[in-house]
C-alpha cells in the first residue's frame, strides 16, 4: 500500500573517493554537488520521511581493479585500461590469482552476452574500511540534523561487495546471476511505497543513472506508473570523459522528472 505522505531521498554513493577533490575517483563538479544535497537537506528539514544511502564497497582484489589482472609481462593494468572480451581470449590479459581464472572467463562470457564491449580497470576506490568508503563530511552532517528533526534512522544501502563483477546500479549487478547481485526487490518495495522518490548523489554517467533505469524498469514492471520520480540535478555530475547529457537524455525518455535542490 502506498504512503501517500511518502517523500523518499535516495542518495547514490556520496562517499570521499567520489565526492572529495583527494579522492581516488574524483568525480569532478562532486564536492560542490554534495555541498548542494547538504544545504537541501537542511533547509527541507522532516521533508524527507525515508533517507537512503548507497555505499559503494570494494575489496582491493575485484575485476575493475589492477591488482585482479596481469598481463604477459606480469604487469598490472593501469587505471582506465579497456579490457574486451577479445582481449581476454587472446591472453593479453589474464586473472593474477590461479583460481580466480573461472571467475574472469564467466564475466567475460556475461559481457559478451550483454553486448558490453569492455571492462573499464578503474582506480582502487570505495575499500572498505577505508577514508575513501566514508560519507563525505558535508552530506554526514546534513543528515545527522535529519536524523534529530524526524527521529528516524538512515537506511543504508551496499553494493559491490562481489568483487567477480561489477555493480553501478544499487539494485543489481551487472552479472545479476550471482545471490548478492540479484535484483534488490525489497528496497524497490520500499521506495515503491512513497508518493515520490528523488534520487541524487555519484556519478550521474554510471551509478546514478544505472540505479535510476533499473527502479523504473522494475516500477514499470510492476504497475507503479503514477509514481513521480524525480532527479535532483544540480547535485549528480558525469565521470570525466562520459556525457552526462546523454545519461540525462536517457532518463527523460523513462519518464524522470528534473529539479534542482534550490526549487
Amino acid at each position: 500500500m502506498k504512503n501517500e505522505a511518502g517523500n523518499a531521498l535516495v542518495i547514490v554513493d556520496p562517499q570521499n573517493d567520489f565526492c572529495d577533490p583527494r579522492g581516488a575517483l574524483y568525480v569532478e563538479g562532486a564536492a560542490d554537488d554534495i555541498e548542494r544535497l547538504a544545504k537541501h537537506i537542511r533547509g527541507r528539514g522532516g521533508g524527507y520521511s525515508d533517507i537512503i544511502i548507497s555505499l559503494d564497497s570494494h575489496d582491493v582484489i575485484a575485476v575493475f581493479h589492477p591488482g585482479f589482472w596481469l598481463d604477459e609481462k606480469s604487469e598490472h593494468p593501469a587505471p582506465f585500461t579497456s579490457i574486451t572480451p577479445d582481449d581476454y581470449k587472446r591472453g593479453k590479459w589474464h586473472a593474477a590469482a590461479r583460481e580466480n581464472e573461472v571467475k574472469a572467463k564467466r564475466l567475460f562470457d556475461v559481457l559478451g552476452d550483454k553486448g558490453v564491449e569492455s571492462l573499464t580497470i578503474w582506480p582502487e576506490h570505495c575499500v572498505v574500511s577505508t577514508w575513501g568508503h566514508q560519507i563525505a563530511d558535508p552530506l554526514r552532517d546534513a543528515v545527522g540534523s535529519w536524523r534529530k528533526i524526524t527521529g528516524k534512522p538512515v537506511r543504508y544501502v551496499l553494493k559491490g561487495e562481489n568483487p567477480y563483477t561489477d555493480q553501478f546500479s544499487i539494485f543489481e549487478g551487472v552479472d545479476d546471476s550471482w545471490s548478492d547481485t540479484m535484483f534488490n526487490e525489497s528496497l524497490a518495495k520500499r521506495l515503491a511505497e512513497s508518493e515520490t522518490v528523488t534520487f541524487s548523489g555519484e556519478a550521474l554517467s554510471h551509478c546514478v543513472e544505472s540505479s535510476i533505469s533499473s527502479y523504473m524498469r522494475k516500477l514499470q514492471e510492476n504497475g507503479g506508473d503514477e509514481q513521480s520520480v524525480r532527479l535532483l540535478v544540480d547535485c549528480t555530475s558525469p565521470v570525466a570523459g562520459f556525457d552526462g547529457e546523454l545519461s540525462l537524455d536517457r532518463l527523460v525518455v523513462l519518464g524522470v522528472e528534473f529539479v534542482r535542490s534550490d526549487s
